[in-house]
């Protein structure tokens, strides 16, 4: 068993798990280690007769059992009843401890265990349940004496000096971390893990030296693994000593010409040598490297694919490097979603979302591909698609509520309006008690097909509903506002909820219409000039004029600017906004002020 140690970087900088996993130190034995792995020796006094030893094993399995089936408060019973029985029963201190301390009483459960290590010193459960409760109650100095107890009675057993390691670490007694690792090395002989952990805690140590002493001493054991001498260049890249890396890297590669560690390695090397080309080519070529196998590859691409995708000059290489690994790893997910990213940056959306495509067939339930999916063709305004695509997402997934959301949006966008509401209402009833936002975005959709459908009635309950579940939901008040404007209804209350979306988002164009229009409703026309005009300067260019324009000659035509207000006219109407009401102005030059 290996204790887990987050990947580091020397003196903050230097990354060794490049191509190889650095594991070190050792995970203490569970506390809650099951009763069926425990080797219990237990002696009963003499002064036991047939009749109540007998009872008192009844009770100790049942405990044992009822633990197993998390009946705890019973099982603790049955404990408790083998220590009126016999208060000195290591075995049964050592269950109860465990018990008082998986219901949290690390107190009494410290008692228990320390009284089973008193009546049963040589048993390494015991001792261990003990060392890790220290430990989890923080206890390190005291989890530390007890190990190292434990170490004198069983000096050649690996496990005590893996948790010694721990402690030690954990305390930042590293001079003693490597003592122990030294010991274990003694037991099991050198191992890549051991030189690996003790080279880490040199570098704390600011003992370079001694550090790349553990590698050379990996290199001598198997001069034919040509990563630890990868290693040993990339040590030297990291501490500025560029020229004895590079001395390193180029011997290998006349070795083996084809080693894909070396190229990864002095990718890093062109880059500090600030020569991108150089470090593009590298890397590419150990992505066409056989000897490295999907996984690697993988990793390499997650590292680099932003590189790749700037690198202009070589975008035709690039993508032939994506369809020979396509073609190569034909089943591999992510493979194909570098290689989605990659078309969805040289804005390919149809082939990026046939390589998403095929990533569900590969894998139908993956969550965020099918997100992906719907975003793209949620950015394309495909919703006949969107509708398709959600109803297999929700076929897929079913637990997933967004998808019943971007299925509302779509059908809404599709004018299918009540399919729109009885989705929202079928979404609603997955969404989660901590989804509060989620389910007012679900009414506010709601809200907005019951207006189009001319249930307005509907539609306000609707949006107070909303603002009910997500009093902070600057979408509905602005939809609110904006609809009770139209209607000439509650203005006061419309002014104000515009007024705080306005006050969130300043330069969203939306926002700033709305609050514009409903200053219009109430006949305050300069205020209305004023927030119409920043609307329009501030309008996204991939954002729809048209009823802003609109709005802003009306606006105009009510402040006697008759000339400019159907000139805005007309620059809504040749956008886009092709309305009868918007004709008729136009045509009759304005109306009857």
């Amino acid at each position: 068993m290996i204790f887990d140690v987050q990947d580091e970087n020397m003196n903050g900088k230097m990354k060794i798990n490049k191509y190889i996993i650095l594991v070190a130190g050792l995970i203490l034995l569970s506390s809650c280690s099951t009763s069926k792995k425990l080797k219990i020796d237990r002696v009963f006094p003499v002064h036991l007769n047939q009749e109540l030893q007998k009872k008192f094993d009844y009770f100790f399995y049942e405990g044992l059992k009822l633990k197993e089936e998390e009946k705890y408060d019973q099982a603790l019973d049955a404990f408790r009843f083998c220590l009126s029985v016999d208060s000195t029963d290591a075995g049964v201190l050592s269950e109860t401890g465990v018990l008082y301390a998986i219901i949290g009483l690390s107190d009494e459960a410290l008692n228990c265990l320390k009284n089973a290590v008193k009546y049963d010193p040589e048993n390494w459960w015991h001792t261990v349940r003990l060392i890790n409760l220290y430990s989890e109650t923080n206890d390190k100095e005291n989890a530390i004496k007890i190990a190292e107890k434990l170490k004198s009675l069983y000096p050649n057993k690996e496990e005590v000096h893996n948790m010694l390691i721990s402690l030690y670490k954990q305390t930042k007694q590293f001079n003693k971390a490597i003592a122990a690792l030294n010991k274990l090395e003694s037991l099991t002989g050198i191992e890549e893990t051991i030189s690996f952990e003790k080279f880490r805690l040199y570098l704390e140590l600011k003992q370079l030296k001694k550090g790349i002493d553990e590698i050379d001493k990996l290199i001598n054991k198997y001069p034919a693994e040509s990563r630890y001498r990868v290693l040993r260049g990339d040590i030297y890249l990291q501490q500025n000593l560029p020229i004895k890396a590079y001395e390193i890297y180029s011997k290998l590669l006349m070795e083996e010409p084809v080693n894909p560690y070396v190229y990864v390695s002095l990718s890093d090397y062109y880059n500090i040598k600030k020569e991108p080309e150089k470090a593009m080519e590298s890397i590419l070529k150990a992505l066409k490297n056989e000897q490295f196998g999907v996984n690697d590859k993988v990793q390499i691409l997650g590292q680099y694919v932003q590189n790749l995708l700037r690198d202009t000059a070589r975008f035709n290489e690039t993508e032939s490097l994506f369809k020979l690994l396509v073609d190569r790893y034909p089943l591999e997910e992510q493979v194909h979603n570098y290689y989605s990213i990659f078309l969805q940056f040289r804005k390919r959306i149809p082939e990026a979302i046939s390589a998403l495509e095929t990533m569900l067939n590969i894998n139908s339930k993956n969550e965020q591909t099918w997100m992906q999916l719907i975003q793209l063709n949620l950015a394309s305004k495909n919703f006949e698609q969107l509708v398709e695509i959600a109803d297999r997402a929700i076929l897929n997934v079913p637990e997933i509520p967004q998808w019943y959301y971007y299925k509302a949006i779509s059908q809404y966008q599709l004018g299918k309006y009540i399919e729109a509401v009885h989705t929202c209402k079928t979404g609603i009833m997955t969404v989660k008690p901590e989804q509060n936002a989620l389910k007012s975005d679900f009414y506010a959709q709601i809200a907005d097909s019951w207006f189009k459908l001319e249930m307005k009635d509907s539609a306000f309950i609707a949006y107070e509903d909303a603002l009910k579940i997500n009093s902070q939901n600057i979408y509905v008040m602005n939809n609110y506002a904006y609809y009770l404007s139209l209607e000439k209804r509650e203005l006061k209350k419309a002014e104000r909820m515009s007024a705080i979306t306005v006050e969130k988002e300043p330069k969203n164009s939306t926002y700033l219409d709305t609050y514009a229009w409903i200053f219009y409703q109430t006949g305050n026309y300069e205020l209305a000039k004023i927030y119409i005009e920043r609307a329009i300067d501030n309008l996204a260019p991939d954002h729809d004029p048209g009823v802003i324009m609109e709005h802003y000659g009306d606006i105009l035509w009510m402040m006697k600017d008759d000339s400019k207000a159907i000139e805005m006219w007309q620059k809504s109407y040749d956008s886009g906004n092709v309305t009868d009401e918007l004709k008729k102005k136009i045509d009759e030059k304005g109306w009857k002020r």
